[in-house]
């Protein structure tokens, strides 16, 4: 089975443990009407993602990631695909099923700790092309 049938919707993996992290997971969840799935870092839906994509021993745990039916793309290789998934909710629409953690780290909600996380997202990315 090819990965790309796999991630008929786009799914994004998040720090499910971060404020910040959640925040923005539920933005793109609710921008695209539900379109783009989410799951946290931890949760068994994200890990058999990471499963089927990374290599093995890839920490993917370092930034947030898009899976689409094209690829991987972590931090600022995921922003244009991102785009790409709300827009795409917008015509589209899907179920909204997600269901977000209230866990916080409440040193990452920090102003400065957030100002640091949205550095290192545009200053980093990967990606991982099916």
């Amino acid at each position: 089975m090819a990965l790309s049938s796999l991630f008929p919707r786009p799914l994004l993996i998040y720090d499910d443990e971060c404020g910040p992290c959640t925040r923005f997971a539920r933005a793109a969840s609710a921008f695209s009407r539900g379109w783009i799935r989410t799951a946290g870092h931890g949760s068994q839906e994200a890990r058999n993602a990471k499963t089927a994509v990374f290599p093995e021993g890839y920490d993917a745990t370092k930034m947030f990631w898009l899976i689409n039916k094209h690829g991987a793309f972590g931090a600022r290789s995921g922003l244009a695909p991102l785009t790409q998934g709300i827009m795409a909710g917008w015509l589209r629409g899907g179920k909204n099923d997600d269901t977000f953690s209230a866990l916080r780290n409440p040193v990452c909600s920090t102003p400065d700790n957030a100002l640091k996380r949205l550095a290192k997202m545009l200053s980093h990315g990967a990606t991982f092309r099916f």
